[in-house]
């Protein structure tokens, strides 16, 4: 099984990543990009585990988890990984209440690692895909940098299971546990 662990996106925002999709390609940009049903926010990426390793995820996840209340996130502007001028992917950011985002994921991090879990090293950078390997053809997209597409409230984390469904990446959501009601 294929699993990370993220936060679902509201509906609301999913459609406006949609209409931005749909601008961005209107502006020239081209890609493999991502569907509205594949939006999210990794929090932590699993990779390829047994089954049997899920009890334990989904009991470190309701422990790290239990002691946060819900925040407010941002999304919007754009961005590359590595960089515009050699991108893999197109993203937009994600702002807002950033600190508890951040004591969320350390929090699930270091439960996992205490766990014996296998973690990616790299520093967190939360975000967003739109699409893989676009094309970009020398357009100015400095318009779009600072581009604020939404806010919503985050209210659960989710595990998910990365399937290959007909040639497609299709994400499903295994568990979920809330984070405590403070709106």
């Amino acid at each position: 099984m294929r699993l990370f662990i993220g936060i679902e996106l509201p509906d609301a925002i999913k459609q406006t990543l949609l209409e931005f999709q749909s601008e961005l390609r209107h502006h020239g940009v081209d890609g493999l990009w991502k569907s509205e049903e594949n939006f999210h926010i990794t929090l932590e990426f699993l990779g390829e585990l047994d089954h049997n390793a899920l009890p334990i995820i989904t009991e470190t996840l309701s422990k790290g988890v239990r002691k946060h209340s819900r925040f407010m996130l941002s999304i919007g502007g754009l961005g590359a990984f590595p960089s515009f001028k050699r991108p893999h992917t197109l993203w937009t950011g994600v702002g807002g209440s950033l600190s508890e985002l951040d004591q969320l994921r350390d929090e699930i991090h270091t439960e996992l690692a205490k766990n014996g879990f296998i973690l990616e090293d790299r520093k967190f950078k939360p975000h967003i895909t739109l699409a893989s390997r676009p094309k970009l053809y020398d357009i100015d997209l400095s318009v779009f940098h600072t581009k604020k597409l939404g806010e919503f409230i985050v209210k659960e984390v989710v595990l998910f299971e990365s399937r290959a469904i007909g040639g497609k990446r299709t994400y499903m959501n295994l568990y979920s546990t809330s984070l405590y009601p403070q709106f």
